[in-house]
Formats: structure tokens, C-alpha cells, sequence
């Protein structure tokens, strides 16, 4: 959790990078992302990106 928290918060202060994560994810899809990390985390900071997009879209 404290990588996705950390993930989460890189990405938010660099607009141009998380734009570039978004776009990723939409046409690569989710599966693939995470595949791509090849990390342990990676659902966790997936599931926190795809939260956090939500919440960004919410305000």
C-alpha cells in the first residue's frame, strides 16, 4: 500500500506523466498494465490509479 500511496503521489505532481499513464491504460487496458509492472504492488497501485482518475474526474 505505501508503494501505491507513493505511486499516486509522484503521478500527481507530474500532470504530463500521469496523462501519459491514463492514455496507457485505456488503450492498452488494465490486464496488460499490469502485466507491464510485473510487480507484486501493481494491483494495488492500479487499483489506487483507478481511483484516484475517478476522484481527478469528480472535481
Amino acid at each position: 500500500m505505501a508503494i501505491a500511496t507513493e505511486t499516486i503521489s509522484q503521478i500527481d505532481s507530474n500532470p504530463t506523466l500521469a496523462a501519459r499513464i491514463f492514455s496507457a491504460l485505456k488503450a492498452g487496458g488494465v490486464s496488460a498494465f499490469e502485466q507491464f509492472l510485473n510487480h507484486p504492488a501493481a494491483s494495488f497501485v492500479i487499483g489506487a490509479l483507478e481511483d484516484w482518475e475517478k476522484t481527478k474526474e469528480n472535481q
